[in-house]
């Protein structure tokens, strides 16, 4: 029940001005508001990254000129008033949103999401990780510089090399060969994207409301198809999902704008994760400038250097793409329809959940290849002894746990779980000191065998360390449930004073950031650093209201 201090109408706008009850959202189970429950909502923090895309995007809109892109970019981050913290947090908020759709895709494909009745929810969302990540390669390439430059020309020669239509494709993306049409086309093409986004997510987002959440497989006895029950213990979502919803976007929308402000202040930053445009691409420093794509992209760049893919001459950089990024995208929108069993336990589906984990890793290994050594070309072999590796062991791995799981060796007891527990402490030490050796020997010399081992040492580290958690949490469900007091309740009075004093230091960060000068880079990156701790502050404001008035 909603708290009567809440209930009670005694403002001037009347208890509900904007109707929120109205609303026909889903009611939710209080597990997701409550700790490590944000992982539930990935798709509310893409939509706030989204948000923070379209209104920094459309100021960014008014003072770019793809008749001098260069020249403009630098404008915006030299002249125009906190002109560098919109553009670097504009960038890296891209950057944020696409490791969201990464995280929430994947989460949602070993839960075994894309199965009925969310077939059609899950397409669209593949489909809007693909377009965000056109965006981001045409926003990436509108700056001018020589990395933009040299992203361009790829995907000029992707394009001309399409069969039949090569010619055709280049003039639709690039223009008729000017700089003027290039950048024009780049713009344009940036802002068509974005407007599919919109109708894609709004889509997406519809289809989620309607299908409700997916419980979790115990409750649903690892079955599709996972249907949350309503339940009218469930609290309404306005104030409790939406008060949770506006902490969980204050704080994401701090750490978006907090990151690239670090940067900006930072002496020297990477090439590959620099919030700044590089030089022009006409500059005598030009050739000095590592030939880095934009980091969500650099597995397919490095695919590209494969020898075996040299044969294909013309079409080397279209088969490259082809392969490593077309086929694994047509498939994670054909899963449903190859997947079509009613199993839901990642070890029930060997095949599908060994090529998800064959994703992740491809992706870590091609993009961590592709920052060391760009543009080197890779021979058949050295190709063949990393990429080989991981499918073997982890297909075979995968159908070796599910003869396991069929015969019922995993089932749930307190010895299992202390047995498990210790084990995978013992392998996260031994994990995590072979991971530091290989990431010392990778820095040092960066060839693929190398980089394959801090991978896969990387890999097994992480994979101990959930399961020394996970098996920390089962020993911990396994105890009789004793009735306390909620961890989360909260006297009022505490609350108050928690709040005041996070408030008079809001009000003084605020007063101090605002004498900064505008147009200067490094007061705009401690501009953009206090008006993203006093964001952060007020999520954590909004954290101490819910566990003080809702218990939560």
């Amino acid at each position: 029940m909603v708290d009567q201090d809440f209930v009670q109408d005694n403002s001037i706008l009347g208890k509900d001005p904007l109707h929120m009850t109205e609303l026909p959202l889903k009611r939710v189970p209080d597990y997701m508001r409550k700790r490590g429950g944000f992982m539930y909502w990935t798709g509310a923090l893409i939509s706030v990254a989204l948000i923070y895309q379209i209104i920094s995007g459309l100021i960014l809109l008014l003072y770019y000129n793809p008749a001098s892109a260069y020249n403009s970019t630098e404008a915006i981050i030299e002249t125009i008033p906190y002109g560098a913290l919109i553009l670097t947090s504009h960038l890296y908020g891209a950057y944020a949103m696409i490791v969201l759709i990464y995280v929430h895709m994947f989460r949602n494909y070993f839960m075994g999401a894309y199965k009925k009745p969310r077939v059609l929810q899950w397409i669209s969302g593949v489909i809007l990780l693909a377009t965000t990540i056109g965006v981001g390669f045409f926003g990436y390439s509108m700056t001018g510089d020589v990395l933009s430059s040299d992203a361009t020309d790829v995907g000029r020669g992707i394009a001309e090399a399409v069969p039949f239509l090569g010619k055709t494709f280049e003039s639709i993306f690039f223009g008729n060969g000017t700089s003027v049409s290039l950048f024009a086309h780049m713009l344009a093409w940036h802002i068509i994207l974005v407007l599919v986004i919109g109708a894609i997510f709004g889509l997406h987002f519809f289809l989620a409301e309607a299908n409700g959440i997916m419980p979790s497989h115990r409750d649903s006895k690892h079955k599709a198809p996972a249907v949350d029950k309503a339940d009218p213990n469930y609290k309404p979502w306005n104030p409790y999902n939406f008060a949770y919803m506006i902490q969980l976007g204050m704080i994401s929308l701090g750490i978006i704008i907090i990151v690239p402000s670090v940067l900006i202040l930072l002496p020297s930053v990477p090439t590959l994760f620099s919030p700044f445009p590089q030089v022009s691409s006409s500059s005598v420093f030009a050739a000095f400038v590592p030939t880095y794509p934009p980091w969500f992209l650099l597995f397919v760049y490095k695919a590209i250097d494969f020898k075996f893919l040299a044969a294909d001459g013309a079409y080397e950089a279209l088969a490259g793409t082809v392969i490593f990024a077309v086929i694994p995208l047509v498939y994670f929108i054909a899963v449903p329809f190859i997947d079509r069993s009613n199993d839901l336990h990642a070890l029930s589906r060997p095949l599908v959940t060994s090529f998800g984990i064959l994703s992740i890793i491809y992706l870590a290994i091609l993009s961590l290849w592709g920052a060391l050594a760009p543009g080197i070309p890779i021979t058949n072999g050295i190709v063949a002894s990393v990429l080989v590796p991981p499918f073997v062991i982890v297909v075979g791995g995968m159908y070796f746990l599910n003869r396991q799981y069929v015969k019922g060796k995993f089932k749930v007891s307190p010895n299992r779980i202390l047995t498990s527990f210790l084990i995978f402490l013992l392998l996260l030490c031994f994990t995590f000191i072979t991971f530091s050796e290989n990431l010392g020997t990778l820095l040092t010399y960066g060839n693929g065998i190398n980089i394959l081992a801090t991978a896969f040492s990387a890999g097994a580290t992480a994979f101990a360390a959930i399961g020394t958690m996970k098996s920390a949490q089962f020993s911990y469900s396994l105890k009789p449930k004793e009735k306390t007091k909620s961890a989360y309740q909260l006297s009022k009075t505490t609350a108050m004073v928690l709040t005041s004093i996070i408030s008079v230091a809001s009000i003084a960060i605020i007063v101090i950031i605002a004498k900064l000068n505008p147009i200067s880079i490094p007061q705009e990156g401690v501009f953009g650093m206090g008006l993203g701790i006093v964001l952060v502050l007020a999520g954590i404001v909004l954290r101490i209201y819910r566990a003080a008035y809702y218990n939560e």
